[in-house]
This record gives structure tokens, C-alpha cells and sequence, in this order.
């Protein structure tokens, strides 16, 4: 663990990361409450701004930083690949499992550190310039689903990392998928009927895990409590355990 932390804290790449999501984030709980309050305005139906507000504030920004914590994921698990280094690692180590122990362990513990940094400055921004804000039941919901889903995507990177052998097909193959993959997967399963399917999808069970994680928010469109937490946390069992064997069995030399 400690070996693996340091390899981490000796490259820029873990605190670069989390930059954009910090910044992002304060944006998004500085500007949410006047939109949703100019929406309720003019919408024909009555909600609870504040309720919306804090949802809409920390859902898309814990959404947002759980691309780069699995991106961090993918580079902290792959980059010995990159750098020919694995070899030297494993050969100095007990066994190859404890290295990858260690690894996903490291991962998940700077994910939730990415989490935390994010809904600090999120909460900061909306007591700041959001009038009326309240600590409520659906914000500490909400912050706790989304520490839970970017330690998860953060495993979910490693994962594909260490099954490709690559932190870059990692990296890439995490964003391509969220930004690009689930949702052209998603408009095939709805025009054949399936949309059900779709919400077992990482991404999708993800939204639902962080929106529908507050009492007062219910979403149909992606995956309720537990389902949706559970669904990913499979997805994730399922690449960790794929990429785990592979590199354990994989000729390293």
C-alpha cells in the first residue's frame, strides 16, 4: 500500500484530475439555483426549488468527477504496463495479488478523496450564492451515493486497465463508453423494446444510484435504490475479476 501510494504522489496526474471536476463543480452550484428558480417560474407544475437545486448541483457534479476518477483508475493501474516496470514489481512483492490488492486499494481510496474534494467545494458554493439553502436528508443521500459511485468507476478503470494492459485503451475505453457507447446502446435497446435493459447499464445505474439515492427524487428512467448501486457494483466485480485473472496469468516479462 504504501509503495503503491507513493508511485501515485511521485506523477502530477492525480491532483491534475481532479482540477476540472473541482472547478466545474463550483460553477454548477453557483448557477443551479437561479436557473431552477426561472424554470419554476415559468413551469405550470409547483417543485421544491431547494430540493432540485441540490440534486441537480451535486448529481452532475459527482457524475462529472467520476469520469476522471476512473480515468485516475485506469492510469494508476496500467501505467507499470506503460512503463515496463510491472515486471520489477511483481519479482520484488510476496505475489502478484498483493500488488493488485494494493492497486485497487490505492484507487478507491483517492477516488473517494476525489468525491469529497468536489462535494465540499459543491456544498461551499451553494451556501455562498444559493439563498435559502438548507442541509437536508436528499444532500447527505446524495453525497454519500456519490462517494460510493466514484470509488466504483475508479475500480471500474483499474479494472479495464489491467484486463487491456493498457492505461491508455483504459482510459479511453471508460470516456467512450459514457460519453458515446451506453447511450447509442441505449437507442438500440429502446427501438427494440428493451429499454429496461438499459438501466442495468454502468452509466445509467450510476445516475440512479446518485439522483435517485435522495428520498425526494425519483427518476424513472434509470435505476432505483438498491438496484441501482448493486448493478454496478457488479460491473465492477465482473472487470476487477476479468482484469485481475488476466494479469495474474499475463507473461509480464
Amino acid at each position: 500500500m504504501r509503495a503503491e501510494t507513493l508511485k501515485v504522489l511521485t506523477l502530477r496526474y492525480w491532483w491534475a484530475l481532479a482540477i476540472a471536476p473541482v472547478v466545474v463543480a463550483v460553477l454548477i452550484a453557483a448557477s443551479t439555483r437561479t436557473f431552477v428558480e426561472v424554470v419554476a417560474d415559468s413551469a405550470d407544475t409547483t417543485f421544491d426549488v431547494d430540493v432540485v437545486s441540490t440534486g441537480v448541483s451535486l448529481g452532475v457534479s459527482n457524475t462529472l468527477v467520476l469520469v476522471f476518477a476512473a480515468v485516475f483508475g485506469a492510469l494508476t493501474a496500467g501505467s507499470e504496463f506503460g512503463y515496463k516496470t510491472l515486471t520489477t514489481t511483481f519479482l520484488t512483492a510476496r505475489g502478484r495479488d498483493g500488488v493488485l490488492g494494493a492497486k485497487l486499494a490505492v484507487v478507491a481510496v483517492f477516488a473517494v478523496g476525489y468525491a469529497l474534494a468536489v462535494e465540499v467545494v459543491s456544498i461551499g458554493a451553494m451556501l455562498l450564492f444559493g439563498r435559502d439553502f438548507s442541509f437536508t436528508t436528499d444532500l447527505f443521500a446524495i453525497c454519500a451515493a456519490g462517494i460510493l459511485a466514484c470509488a466504483l468507476w475508479a475500480l471500474l478503470g483499474a479494472g479495464v486497465a489491467l484486463l487491456t494492459g493498457s492505461s491508455m485503451a483504459g482510459a479511453l475505453s471508460v470516456i467512450l463508453w459514457f460519453v458515446f457507447g451506453e447511450w447509442i446502446v441505449r437507442a438500440v435497446l429502446l427501438a427494440m423494446d428493451l429499454g429496461g435493459i438499459g438501466a442495468a447499464l454502468p452509466v445509467s445505474a450510476t445516475i440512479g444510484t446518485i439522483v435517485n439515492a435522495a428520498p425526494s427524487i425519483d427518476v424513472d428512467a434509470f435505476a432505483s435504490w438498491p438496484s441501482g448501486p448493486m448493478m454496478l457494483a457488479a460491473w465492477v466485480v465482473l472487470f476487477c475479476g476479468l482484469g485481475w485473472l488476466r494479469t495474474r496469468t499475463r507473461d509480464i516479462t
